[in-house]
């Protein structure tokens, strides 16, 4: 009976060191979770296709179980603010400006009145398998954010200056007069960019940028390197997407890569 309650006594005093440790350790390891999306369609072959069914699955399950779904912008907004955002805030994006976007995400989204950013390579609109002017200018007026994505899908490191302000000045201008509304978004293409990159994203007027993940000697409060989570066919399995839409898994990934 003795050893019993010595037992009870150390799981207890494991269990409550355990919690104590993640009151005070994990806050500073929470990211507000950026997921981002590519093709929603059915081609089971691609590492960056999720099917419209998972798709569905995933929107729902941030309904359900009362995710605060802000758009990107407002994001930056309470970063740059410093504001305290709501337990289980996250943001949805999507890159490429593919044509499946509009026919397999967008209804969903416009469903559960969840906001989103699409990121679109610009002298790809209109072309077959993407997005054409009217489909983003009706998603425009529908809750979704239209980002750029440069004209070209240039890695942005390796070009001169000024191929590099045209990919990222001219590809914001062409998508305003277009959608006839001021795009403060880029995502750099393959996730690439330096400290001259950023600085002509932010001379062209953008409020803030997404990378993919630059690693953990970024901050996770940077505006002009937002982190993201790439949601593949992984994550049809719910536990996983709730797993990478903690908070926690942009610290578990580059510590895993580390590894």
């Amino acid at each position: 009976m003795k050893i019993k309650r010595v037992l009870v006594f150390i799981i207890f005093s494991i269990f409550l060191a355990a919690t104590i440790t993640i009151i005070i350790i994990a806050p500073s390891k929470y990211v507000v979770p950026v997921i981002m999306y590519h093709n929603i369609d059915e081609n089971v072959s691609s590492s960056l296709s999720v099917s419209p069914k998972s798709f569905r699955r995933q929107m729902q399950f941030l309904k359900n179980f009362g995710y605060n779904v802000i758009s990107l912008e407002e994001l930056i907004s309470y970063i740059r603010d410093r504001k305290p955002l709501k337990a289980r805030t996250i943001a949805i994006t999507l890159d490429d400006g593919f044509k499946n976007n509009y026919m397999n995400a967008y209804p969903v989204l416009k469903e559960y009145n969840l906001p989103a950013t699409i990121f679109v390579i610009v002298n790809n609109i209109g072309k077959e398998g993407f997005l054409n002017w009217n489909e983003l200018q009706e998603m425009s007026l529908n809750n979704i954010a239209i980002g750029s994505h440069t004209l070209n899908h240039a890695y942005l490191t390796s070009l001169d200056l000024e191929t590099l302000n045209n990919e990222v000045a001219i590809s914001k201008k062409m998508l305003e007069e277009k959608i006839g509304k001021k795009v403060n978004l880029i995502s750099y293409p393959l996730g690439g960019f330096n400290e001259r990159v950023r600085g002509v994203v932010r001379k062209a007027g953008y409020l803030g940028a997404c990378a993919t993940n630059p690693g953990k000697r970024y901050p996770n409060n940077d505006i002009y390197a937002l982190k993201r989570i790439r949601i593949s066919k992984t994550s049809d399995n719910l536990f996983v997407f709730w797993i990478e839409t903690s908070g926690f898994y942009t610290w578990i990934k580059e510590h895993r890569d580390e590894d």
